[in-house]
């Protein structure tokens, strides 16, 4: 029973240390995420939008390794933060600049229908089930092909195409 007790107080102890990922964005990442370097500013999804695409898993990893040839080091720099809490913390500043993880695992999802009709050079965006598509695709048939695979994909509701076939440019 005694050790029951004293998991229970370490336990307790250990979230009454966790900081909420307000908190550690404030105390942390706000250093370079409120707008002082080329970081992505929070509240700014615009600044955001090339990253949404890629997944919070993905953003996530980033935060927790650091990004090569960037200013992202390891958990910025804070090495003895707690995955968890850089997790709360990414979870925060997305939350902040309008991610939905619905709309990341959608466009993914397009862009993977897109790979498999092998239909490449295509940009994907999703917001609420609504896709857009940017870019440059072979010919006519092609961009037929790319409206119909990003259709089939679940979860999406609408297609806007503003995909042109490469004989435009020619």
């Amino acid at each position: 029973m005694r050790i029951v007790a004293a998991i229970a107080a370490a336990s307790f102890a250990a979230a009454a240390w966790s900081q909420s990922g307000e908190a550690v964005y404030r105390d942390k990442c706000a250093l370079c995420h409120a707008g002082t370097d080329k970081a992505p500013r929070i509240g700014m999804p615009e600044d955001w939008k090339a990253r949404f695409p890629k997944g919070r898993e993905s953003l996530l990893r980033s935060a927790i390794k650091g990004v090569p040839g960037t200013a992202m080091a390891a958990k910025g720099g804070f090495f003895q933060l707690p995955d968890a809490e850089v997790a709360q913390a990414v979870d925060y500043m997305l939350a902040r600049a309008g991610f939905n993880p619905e709309d990341a695992a959608t466009a993914r999802s397009v862009r993977e229908a897109l790979e498999r009709a092998h239909i490449l050079g295509v940009r994907v965006e999703c917001t609420d089930g609504a896709v857009v598509l940017t870019g440059v695709a072979e010919d006519p048939d092609a961009v037929r092909a790319a409206v119909a695979a990003a259709r089939a994909v679940p979860g999406v509701r609408e297609v806007e195409n503003r995909v042109a076939p490469a004989a435009v440019f020619e």
